[in-house]
């Protein structure tokens, strides 16, 4: 071989040699530790898990429905009563003067009515005309009480408007005007029963006496019965078994119509009200399944109501679920679940598995054949805490679980213990 070949071949030998040795001088990048979890299959969920409040099935605002003086109050704020239980009674005097009155007039009607069937004697046709005379003149009485009530009545309106007289000075005025129009009603009502039996007796009893008599004792009969309810409505009773949540009256204080004077719980099993956000209610209808958890018991319950409109301010619809069996106290707060979700994710990554530092949320996915992890886009659904549900990623994808937000996608990674 010439010289200048060999020279050629060993200068060629060391240039190799030289980069040899520099490239045994260069290191691999240090490969990155981290944990890998694998992404689940959503499992069930409620479409709503939160806070309700525990309210009665049934709220009864109980009112005398006539006017009086209470008389007894038998029940206070707690008690538990049945249905019927007396929970407080009016002064029922008049009513009951009033009831006796009206069966007095039945009876007297009902027994002109026999005599118009029976016919009439003499002496008869002079006490028919006696009894029209004291018929009248009572009307007259009772048109001149009523004149005189209709005037005061009218004086102490004026006087209570500019707050001269008490409230029940003025109540009382008009309490014995409306007294004043019965007694002429009333007056009226006898006098033409006595004209009606005065014509019977000295007529004699023709057809159509005969009927307006009968007519005459069904309807004192009536007014009887009429009264007789107006007494039983002295008595305020309850609706249905119940507790008394409120007591709004006081022995011895004037009632008045529709004025509530009991407010009363149902004494059943209690529902539960939930506000739930609009957002979260797509499963969640009337009858959906519900558990209501309370002092540490699980409580199947079922969806009985959805009030039609939200919330306007917090945007929330109220729903009523009814537990079968719930001991809780009203007013009490427990936890509710409500219905299953629709559309629950692709599947369930940990919460530390999510990078959001970038932008919108990611997750790594980890591939072991080649050591390293690529980026893959989430879209969020919903969280617990722990776990997120997502899309985008399949159940089983292996995913860098701690350590995500430390490490670029595509650079070396070494898996390690949790």
């Amino acid at each position: 071989m010439p010289r200048s070949s060999l020279a050629l071949v060993a200068l060629t030998a060391l240039a190799l040699g030289g980069c040899a040795a520099r490239a045994a001088t260069i290191t691999e990048p240090e490969a990155t530790p981290v944990t890998v979890a694998t992404a689940l299959a959503p499992t069930g969920r409620a479409a709503y898990d939160g806070p309700g409040t525990v309210v009665a099935q049934h709220v009864y605002r109980v009112a005398f429905e006539v006017p009086g003086r209470i008389g007894a109050v038998n029940v206070d704020v707690g008690d538990r009563v049945a249905a019927g239980t007396v929970l407080a009674a009016l002064d029922g005097s008049d009513y009951a003067a009033q009831a006796r009155g009206a069966d007095a007039q039945a009876l007297g009607a009902s027994a002109a009515a026999a005599k118009a069937r029976n016919g009439a004697r003499s002496q008869e046709r002079i006490g028919a005309d006696k009894a029209v005379d004291a018929a009248r003149a009572q009307l007259d009485r009772t048109l001149a009480a009523q004149r005189l009530a209709v005037a005061n009545a009218a004086r102490y309106d004026t006087l209570y408007a500019s707050g001269d007289v008490a409230a029940v000075q003025h109540d009382q005025t008009n309490a014995n005007r409306r007294d004043a129009d019965a007694a002429v009603a009333a007056a009226q009502a006898q006098l033409a029963q006595a004209q009606a039996q005065r014509s019977m007796v000295h007529d004699g009893a023709r057809v159509e006496d005969l009927s307006a008599a009968n007519a005459a004792a069904g309807a004192a009969r009536a007014a009887a019965d009429l009264a007789h309810v107006t007494l039983a409505k002295s008595v305020l009773a309850a609706p249905a078994a119940a507790y008394v949540d409120q007591r709004l009256v006081e022995p011895g204080s004037s009632a008045q119509p529709g004025v509530t004077a009991f407010v009363l719980v149902d004494a059943r099993d209690p529902d539960v009200l939930v506000a739930v956000p609009e957002a979260r209610m797509s499963g969640i209808t009337v009858g959906s399944r519900a558990t209501v958890r309370v002092d540490g018991r699980t409580h199947r319950a079922t969806v009985t109501r959805i009030e039609p409109d939200a919330d306007p301010a917090t945007r929330t619809a109220q729903v009523r679920v009814h537990a079968a069996g719930l001991r809780a106290r009203t007013g009490g707060i427990v936890a509710v679940s409500l219905g299953a979700a629709h559309g629950a994710g692709d599947a369930t990554v940990p919460l530390g598995a999510i990078v959001t530092d970038a932008g919108s949320p990611h997750v790594l996915v980890y591939d072991a054949a080649r050591g390293s992890a690529s980026a893959r886009a989430v879209r969020v659904l919903d969280g617990d805490g722990e776990r997120a549900v997502v899309t985008g990623i399949a159940p089983g994808t292996h995913i860098v679980r701690a350590g995500a937000t430390l490490i670029k996608p595509g650079a070396p990674l070494k898996v390690v213990p949790e």
